[in-house]
């Protein structure tokens, strides 16, 4: 075996070498753009929920003496690293009733309920629940209550 060939045999390890690591240190990156990002496809108010999570009653007005109410976000693509935040407000005395937060523990799509529950009932009023995206004001919907 000659010095050029054993030169020319070792340059392409070499860059052979380099094209597998280029590819193990990009490959990833491009798996982790590929991914679709977290969309909201529909919010809806409710005054009930059927077995499956779904809206039966929507609304925005609610009859007096109402304790609980449903807000059901439909998402896909929601990632580990995605949080959805309702925040639900008293307008009329400006008071934030009640806030949570849901960030799945693994890839989710279908629909979330957060539920507000008042065991003696809404008061009269004006009010908002308020959907956020990942810290982002997605969309707020005003009710009443009558």
């Amino acid at each position: 075996m000659n010095n050029k060939s054993f030169s020319k045999s070792a340059y392409f390890k070499t860059i052979n070498v380099l094209i597998l690591c280029l590819l193990f240190s990009v490959l990833p990156s491009l798996y982790a753009c590929s991914e679709k990002p977290v969309e909201i496809q529909d919010i809806i108010l409710s005054k009930n929920v059927d077995a499956n999570g779904n809206p039966t009653e929507e609304s925005d007005i609610f009859a007096s003496g109402t304790k609980e109410i449903f807000l059901v976000i439909k998402v896909t693509d929601m990632k580990a690293t995605d949080n959805i935040t309702a925040k639900w407000t008293f307008l009329d005395e400006n008071i934030e009733i009640d806030s949570k937060t849901f960030t799945p523990e693994e890839k989710f799509s279908g629909n979330h309920i957060f539920k507000i529950k008042i065991s003696q009932g809404f008061p009269f009023g004006n009010y908002e629940a308020s959907v956020f995206l990942n810290g982002r004001d997605l969309k707020t919907i005003p009710f009443k209550v009558e």
